[in-house]
């Protein structure tokens, strides 16, 4: 079996690495503190001769005489096993001067540069003693020494660590790897730091984020004052814990969701994804600083985009949700995902969680049940389709499905999730209100909008009576949540007004709600009087059960 590809759970530096050291984690090694990146200078030893390396850009460098690492250099404790990062051979093993006791593998993983395969070799340093001698196979995740800071003159010259080097020769030199590059073909997404429990020793952005959200000292390390601090909170809830241990239910309760955005340097956050920091429209950017005391800028998500980032923010800068940094600039953490909550955004009923198998939820067996007319002739005729009905919703429906790319459908699916709304009466929603975005800025509108300018995105919330939300995109999720929230709460008003009607009665009125208000739903039989073209409830409807049958 293949080995599996090293990555740690953030970007690896290439850079001065200084205390107070950053822990990284993968799951062949579990969690290291790095105290000395790749090839970083000013550390680790006077190079007297020129080094030759390879980045993880890909880029193959000379290093010239001086102090620099030729490796990276982490540390597990003294006396903790030293683990193997790949599967090999042992080719050298034993006391090599200022490394202490080293040991070199022959990697079975190759290293692919520039078309051309070569062997790799890894070698690790300042044992205290060896497990495995040459010519021994190790296998991935194996113990091949034990840690300390092995020297010249014994086991403690050095603050205890491993100094690891990664080596292969080409053209009859030895080049030196960030490690990484073996583990081939990366996801930009590999680098974003995911957020985990954290306790008194924990380190690293995400208790800086959890820090901030406690309104106490943000210098990333878990020490007493932040366990006293999430004991606090802990008890101030009730439902928690308490234990000074931040887990998914206290990180969840605190917000720390979506995703937090840090500046690695003074940057540029730009509404295009250019390649410099100018901008001619000011409302077109914002500078955004790395001091320690900064807020993170709070996405819903993160897309990769070439050598930038792209991302919704959660609150709006300029009146802008998305936005691009180049990927240089930032780091990223990724919290948990948002619980769904009765935030009066939607009518929540519990026993929906619990469901028995083969049980529709809810609102979706509603949907399922409900009677529908179809779409009058004065909709189904500029469609060309004849004669109106059933039979024509459905047929608008198909056609609009040309317009549901598996982004747009994806984000139908989380609003939808989020607002306990069937993702059928989202899309028949967006079917309905603009074909799926095939018509936005058609009929003397601007890109993006509808109605004679006053409908904004694919499911065209009114600027009239609504202060919009994601107007840089009209697909864009801000703009999905808005509008599904909309639906979701004339869903619960028509339920209040009309406390003895139907689910399915209730889910139609909400559909007549989002297109004349919830002061129209008035009587079951005379429901669609005064919507647009007298059908909006019944055609939507009826697309909506197109849908059900016909989204994966």
């Amino acid at each position: 079996m293949a080995d599996t590809p090293i990555l740690f759970d953030k970007p690896f530096p290439e850079v001065q690495v200084r205390s107070p050291y950053t822990q990284y984690s993968n799951k062949i090694m579990g969690s290291v503190l790095v105290t000395g990146g790749f090839m970083e200078p000013f550390g680790h030893g006077y190079k007297s001769t020129a080094r030759q390396a390879i980045f993880k850009d890909g880029s193959m460098r000379t290093i010239r005489p001086g102090n620099y690492n030729i490796g990276f250099d982490y540390t597990k404790g003294f006396g903790t096993n030293v683990i193997c990062m790949y599967s090999g051979v042992v080719t050298r093993a034993g006391r090599e001067g200022g490394y202490g006791y080293r040991i070199h593998i022959k990697l079975d993983t190759p290293f692919v540069y520039n078309g051309q395969v070569h062997t790799c070799y890894q070698a690790y340093a300042h044992c205290s003693r060896l497990l495995k001698t040459v010519g021994q196979r190790v296998t991935q995740g194996e113990a091949i020494g034990i840690e300390a800071g092995h020297g010249p003159r014994g086991p403690r010259d050095y603050g205890s660590h491993v100094d690891l080097d990664t080596y292969c020769d080409i053209r009859g030199q030895r080049i030196h790897l960030n490690f990484e590059l073996l583990a081939g073909s990366l996801d930009p997404k590999d680098f974003i730091e995911i957020i985990e429990m954290m306790k008194v020793g924990s380190r690293g952005l995400d208790v800086r984020w959890l820090q901030q959200k406690l309104n106490i000292t943000a210098d990333g390390q878990f020490g007493n004052q932040t366990k006293q601090a999430v004991e606090n909170y802990q008890s101030s809830q009730g439902d928690l814990s308490v234990d000074g241990i931040a887990g998914p239910n206290t990180c969840k309760k605190l917000g720390l969701s979506g995703y937090a955005i840090y500046a690695k340097e003074v940057t540029v956050i730009k509404s295009q994804p250019v390649q410099s920091d100018e901008i001619t429209d000011p409302q077109g950017k914002f500078d955004f600083s790395p001091e320690p005391d900064n807020e993170p800028l709070l996405a819903n998500w993160v897309e990769d985009y070439d050598n930038h980032w792209k991302f919704e923010l959660k609150t709006s800068r300029n009146n802008l949700f998305n936005w691009y940094a180049f990927k240089a600039h930032l780091e990223i953490v990724q919290g948990y995902e948002e619980d769904i909550e009765n935030d009066n955004l939607g009518d929540l009923d519990p026993s929906e969680e619990n469901q028995p198998d083969g049980e529709l939820p809810r609102w979706e067996k509603a949907l399922k049940n409900c009677p529908t007319e179809g779409c009058k002739k004065a909709t189904s005729d500029p469609e060309n389709i004849s004669p109106p009905g059933v039979a024509a919703s459905h047929e608008i429906a198909r056609r609009d499905m040309t317009h549901l790319t598996p982004e747009r459908l994806s984000s139908l699916k989380k609003a939808s999730q989020k607002l306990n709304v069937p993702v059928a009466i989202a899309a028949a929603l967006a079917s309905r209100e603009s074909h799926l975005g095939g018509v936005l800025g058609m009929f003397g509108n601007n890109p993006g909008w509808g109605d004679n300018n006053h409908g904004w995105g694919i499911l065209q919330v009114d600027r009239r009576y609504h202060s919009l939300r994601g107007l840089d995109d009209p697909y864009s999720q801000a703009h999905v949540e808005q509008a599904l929230g909309i639906f979701s709460s004339y869903r619960d008003q028509v339920k209040q007004k009309h406390s003895d009607w139907s689910d399915e009665n209730v889910l139609k009125g909400a559909c007549v709600a989002y297109n004349s208000g919830v002061s129209n739903v008035v009587t079951i039989a005379g429901m669609n009087r005064g919507t647009t073209h007298n059908d909006y409830g019944d055609d939507v409807i009826a697309r909506a059960q197109f849908y059900q049958q016909n989204l994966a």
